[in-house]
C-alpha cells in the first residue's frame, strides 16, 4: 500500500510491521491527505501512531486528514495499543523483568528459617510460569524480533534487487506477520 504517493524528489522505501510506507519528508499538505481513501488514511495513521512515540490521537487525525472519532475507532477495533507495546517490548527488557522476579522469589524462599525454605504450591506454580517464560523467550523470537529481521533484510533486497523487489518481498513479509498478530 502506497501511503502517500512517492515524494518525487526525496522518496524513500520503508517497511514497518504489517504495512508497506511510502514518505516524503516534506510536510504532507491537505491536498495530498485529501487525494488519499479511507484504508490509505487508516494505515498511515497506524504508522504515525506505532513510530512516533508521544503523539496525540489528535495530532494523528490532523496529519491523517482523518476525523478524531475515527483515529480512535482504528486504535481500538485495530488493537494499535496491543501492537505497538509487541513492538516496543523487546526480548532483552522482558528477560531481565523475568530473571529479577525469579530472584525475589528465590531471595524470599531462601530468607524463610532454616527447614522452611520451602515454597507454598502457589509460589511454586508461579516459579514453574516464570522459567517456561524465559526458556519460551530464550528459544523463539517475538514479533520485534521478526520485524527488525524483515527491515534489515528488505533494506538488503533493495540495495542489490532493487526498489521492485523489495516490494514484493515486503508484501510476503507483511503476510508473514499478520498470521502472529491475530
Amino acid at each position: 500500500m502506497c501511503i502517500p504517493k512517492k515524494c518525487p524528489t526525496v522518496g524513500h522505501f520503508l517497511v514497518f510491521p504489517l504495512f508497506t510506507v511510502y514518505f516524503c519528508r516534506a510536510k504532507m499538505n491537505a491536498g495530498t491527505m485529501a487525494e488519499l481513501t479511507l484504508k490509505q488514511k487508516r494505515e498511515y495513521a497506524k504508522t504515525l501512531y506505532l513510530n512516533e512515540n508521544g503523539i496525540t490521537q489528535k495530532e494523528i487525525a490532523e496529519r491523517a486528514g482523518a476525523s478524531v472519532q475515527s483515529v480512535c475507532k482504528w486504535v481500538r477495533e485495530g488493537k494499535w495499543e496491543e501492537l505497538r507495546t509487541s513492538l516496543l517490548v523487546s526480548k532483552e527488557v522482558e528477560l531481565s523483568r523475568l530473571y529479577k522476579q525469579l530472584k525475589n522469589l528465590n531471595d524470599y524462599a531462601e530468607s524463610k528459617h532454616t527447614g522452611e525454605q520451602f515454597l507454598s504450591g502457589k509460589e511454586a506454580d508461579v516459579l514453574s510460569k516464570i522459567t517456561a517464560s524465559i526458556r519460551q523467550l530464550e528459544t523463539e523470537m517475538n514479533i520485534a524480533d521478526k520485524t527488525q529481521v524483515g527491515r534489515e533484510f528488505l533494506q538488503y533486497v533493495r540495495r542489490v534487487g532493487g526498489i521492485d523487489e523489495s516490494k514484493q518481498v515486503a508484501r510476503l513479509f507483511n503476510s508473514y506477520i499478520k498470521q502472529f498478530i491475530k
